[in-house]
């Protein structure tokens, strides 16, 4: 009884369609909190008096000057204790970390307000509701799944941190020596606190600074394929578009259309199109319906022409604002992408030489997370590069014979516009997709 009441409640939560949700105004008001703590977003974004001027400059201050005191006080240490690179290299590869999100948190502290405008730009411009046709699509899944994943990954960074301090707190409780440099000499009460408490604070800001950047990568990746299969979802219904909008009834259109389905199989990433009645064009609420409809029509026929040529033009309009997006939110993240690729290759080096001294499972669980951490970014900017290439097929897939002469040549505008393949590159070099993982990790 109770596993047909759960599997009841499965069933409606499948069938539960998203085409009345309301529309997101900030797709990304998630990554607000974690990148103001790490100092990558101010506190107040418009401030208004000296004091709140003050606070985000002290604020990011503060945070600078604890993930730059473990580097100084290792460069303080390897200068008294110098012998040669290769003894020394562990304490270098561990300081590795540092250095990125040193570079992290100023490049977003100089760029701050082109992360502010760029996101702004999608709150602005991506649309939340597919065209009106025969399927429909809405935004919500793309946005959960974003929100999920920067939850779950936020999680596992701190947990990740967690792991570092847990046994330093362990064998401080136990009486053992502790493994770290930054404790030599220390052997007063306050100064062991305070030594402990940097050390925890700066662990805790290099891993949200370098974890909250691949959650900022992932989150716009995951929403800019969303926006895709909303452009995708409407080229296929283009026809249908305009025959809705010249008046010819869902239901009677359903009947005749409803192998569109099969051509939408498996050809969307993360939004779901839906066979239902919508009462909206996009974003706009279709108030006026029309009195006069039609049961049947021709699908051929030339007074659908000029709605086809509406509804393309739309399309092409939202593919303009889909690969402006991309652009910009590559540029922003380029140079980033590009320190992270070069910091990954020599941490996996000196992982791998380390490894052919002392083989351990320490060595080879740094190995897997180095290696998960740079497959986020390969694995969501493939996901750009596999819905960006199905935009083509959608505009194929359009019912394009049914068309006139103005509509196919739209079209064609649109397929010329998308011939070029579209992907995010690190230092405007590498394309972030699976086989960057697999260059790097041989």
């Amino acid at each position: 009884m109770r596993f047909r009441i759960f599997q009841r409640k499965l069933s409606l939560e499948e069938n539960k369609s998203t085409l009345q949700s309301e529309p997101i105004t900030n797709y990304l008001h998630f990554l607000e909190i974690p990148l103001k703590i790490v100092g990558c977003w101010d506190w107040y974004m418009k401030p208004e008096t000296e004091y709140q001027i003050i606070l985000n400059n002290i604020y990011y201050g503060m945070v600078l000057f604890f993930l730059i005191n473990v580097p100084a006080t290792l460069c303080v240490h390897l200068s008294t204790e110098w012998k040669d690179v290769m003894t020394t290299l562990d304490e270098i590869a561990d300081c590795l970390p540092y250095f990125v999100s040193i570079v992290i948190v100023i490049y977003f502290g100089v760029y701050r307000q082109e992360m502010y405008d760029l996101i702004q730009s999608m709150g602005e411009q991506f649309k939340y509701r597919s065209a009106n046709g025969l399927t429909n699509m809405t935004m919500l899944n793309s946005y959960i799944t974003a929100k999920k994943f920067a939850l779950f990954y936020t999680i596992c960074t701190l947990f990740s941190v967690s792991m570092y301090v847990v046994p330093e707190l362990i064998s401080w409780w136990t009486n053992k020596p502790l493994q770290s440099f930054m404790y030599m000499d220390i052997t007063k009460s306050p100064f062991f606190e305070i030594t402990f408490l940097t050390l925890y604070l700066s662990q805790a800001f290099v891993g949200l600074a370098m974890g909250q950047f691949g959650v900022f990568f992932a989150a716009n990746s995951i929403l800019l394929c969303g926006q895709l299969d909303l452009l995708c979802c409407s080229l296929r219904n283009t026809r249908y578009t305009a025959l809705l909008q010249s008046g010819v009834h869902y239901r009677s259109l359903r009947l005749s259309h409803s192998d569109i389905k099969s051509d939408e199989l498996h050809n969307y990433i993360y939004n779901v199109a839906e066979m239902e009645e919508s009462s909206y064009h996009y974003d706009d609420k279709m108030v006026s319906r029309y009195i006069f409809t039609q049961n049947c029509s021709d699908i051929y026929s030339s007074e659908y022409d000029e709605a086809t040529e509406r509804a393309l033009r739309d399309c092409a309009r939202m593919c303009r604002v889909v690969n402006s997006y991309r652009e910009r939110f590559e540029r922003f993240v380029s140079p980033l992408l590009a320190m992270r690729v070069v910091q990954v290759t020599m941490y996996l080096c000196m992982l791998l030489y380390s490894a052919t001294l002392k083989f351990d499972m320490v060595t080879v669980e740094y190995l897997g997370a180095v290696a998960l951490d740079i497959f986020v970014y390969c694995f969501y900017g493939n996901q750009i590069i596999i819905q960006a290439d199905r935009v083509t097929t959608a505009a194929y897939q359009s019912a394009w014979a049914t068309m006139g002469v103005r509509g196919r040549r739209l079209l064609l505008n649109v397929l010329l516009a998308n011939r070029r393949a579209v992907a995010v590159r690190a230092g405007n070099m590498w394309q972030q997709h699976y086989a960057e993982t697999g260059l790097l990790l041989l």
